[in-house]
């Protein structure tokens, strides 16, 4: 919970997940004062000021967003509480979401991205780094309905898919299965197999194939089929040019408005 524009309908999302599938909902704000821990390092007054300004700063917007936690928990009746902690962000965010079966966060614009916020960049290596799936919101859909659910045919890719279908996160989704990479064949048996998981525990599934590059034919895809929420695994980079493009999920927070269902 960051308090900055679009945190409200995140926390909003939040409660209605929370809602839908009874979980337990807790509200976390991190405050990232990794700037005033150098140690060993000598810092200008000025910095110090700076830094001690951000930090506050960051103290009041986050404390909206405690507050406007604490009403739509009530508003929906749940069993929540709200925790502010300290620390680097990606550590203690992978180190909080390990108690928990979904993590929410959000994905902001760059023009509007606060300091503190993490990044594209920053978001995946979060992903690659929890074990638990990670919803990243982009703060303006409170009532998703497509999903498309990207298979691989990676393991990175079937968990991402097996974790949605077993939450249940979205009521009454709508799906699409889409077979791409090494699972474009309809009649290949990496397909089948994710499909008839998926066929008996979502009974209006759709289910397509899709030809070509990853990179180059997904998103225009995606765009085309619009749908609300993109599920998709992301697997470690191996190479020099996968580590340097990052995953595919990477270029769908840079490129596009999807909320996205990951996980590593």
């Amino acid at each position: 919970m960051s308090g900055s524009f679009g945190a409200d309908q995140v926390i909003e999302l939040g409660a209605m997940i929370s809602h839908r599938t009874s979980a337990r909902l807790r509200g976390l704000s991190i405050l990232d004062t990794s700037g005033l821990q150098k140690d060993g390092h000598l810092v200008s007054a000025a910095y110090t000021v700076s830094e001690s300004r951000r930090i506050a700063h960051a103290e009041r917007r986050q404390m909206i967003s405690h507050q406007q936690m604490i009403q739509v928990g009530q508003q929906y009746q749940l069993e929540f509480d709200t925790l502010g902690i300290e620390g680097d962000p990606i550590q203690s965010l992978v180190r909080e979401a390990q108690y928990y079966d979904l993590l929410i966060t959000r994905s902001a614009e760059r023009a509007r991205r606060l300091p503190g916020e993490l990044n594209a960049s920053e978001l995946i290596n979060l992903v690659l780094k929890s074990r638990q799936p990670v919803y990243i919101s982009r703060g303006t859909n409170t009532n998703p309905r497509r999903v498309l659910l990207v298979y691989d045919g990676s393991e990175s890719s079937a968990r991402a898919i097996r974790s949605f279908l077993t939450q249940k996160p979205i009521k009454h989704a709508h799906c699409r299965l889409l077979g791409i990479g090494a699972a474009a064949e309809p009649n290949a048996k990496l397909l089948r197999s994710m499909r008839d998981y998926c066929e008996a525990r979502q009974s209006d599934l759709e289910v397509g194939c899709l030809a070509g590059s990853l990179r180059k034919v997904l998103i225009p895809y995606a765009q085309k089929w619009a749908p609300d929420v993109v599920a998709m695994g992301v697997p470690s980079a191996t190479g020099l040019w996968s580590r340097i493009r990052g995953h595919v999920s990477l270029d769908f927070l840079n490129r596009t408005q999807f909320d996205l269902y990951l996980m590593g």
